[in-house]
């Protein structure tokens, strides 16, 4: 019995032997959580598992997505605005976005609308600030070329105002600049010197 009991005693050591070599199963479970990290990390840099940088790049060059925009010219009588609407391309920023909008705006109606910007006008920049007021820089010809009038004037700041807030939630102010600089007045009308909110009363 003495012979059976050591020989008892010396297979435990063997089911400890045993034990350790279910270690390896650890090393798989690091392989698989690496891969898993991996794929996941390519998939989030270049879109997909497989593509490469250069497909990544090719990507940059592609048209940006098209979007609706609602540009508030003046009618006829040069006293309501009225909305036209405009496909153009839609960048990634709020600021390029802005931007592409009052570009528009820029350029004029397409259609029977009457233009509420002069066309020497120029925009030099677009400027979004945390309290959600948006700054339009407009050239110095914004104020010099205007045709003057207190219905001109109202028609002018607020179809740029009703442009950018009606297509741009993001922002519920419009601040303009001209030159880089705050103005009293356009046209001797409206005060400049504080931004604008939307404005729909004038609209038809």
């Amino acid at each position: 019995m003495a012979q059976a009991r050591r020989r008892g005693k010396a297979a435990t050591p063997g089911k400890r032997k045993g034990a350790r070599g279910k270690k390896p199963w650890g090393t798989v479970i690091t392989v698989i959580i690496f891969i898993a990290v991996a794929a996941a990390y390519l998939t989030l840099r270049y879109g997909a598992v497989g593509r490469y940088p250069e497909e990544r790049v090719r990507d940059l060059y592609r048209k940006p997505r098209s979007g609706t925009l609602r540009l508030y010219f003046s009618d006829a009588q040069g006293e309501r605005l009225i909305a036209e609407r405009r496909s153009a391309p839609t960048p990634a920023s709020l600021e390029e976005r802005i931007e592409v909008a009052v570009r528009e705006l820029l350029r004029g109606p397409r259609g029977s609308l009457t233009r509420t910007i002069p066309t020497e006008v120029e925009l030099q920049g677009v400027r979004v600030e945390g309290d959600r007021v948006v700054w339009l820089n407009f050239s110095p010809s914004f104020v010099s070329a205007h045709p003057g009038g207190s219905t001109a004037e109202l028609m002018t700041i607020y179809s740029i105002v009703n442009t950018v807030l009606l297509n741009f939630r993001e922002v519920q102010k419009v601040g303009i600049l001209v030159d880089g600089k705050r103005i009293d007045t356009l046209a001797g009308h409206i005060d400049c010197r504080s931004p604008f909110t939307v404005d729909k009363t004038l609209i038809r």
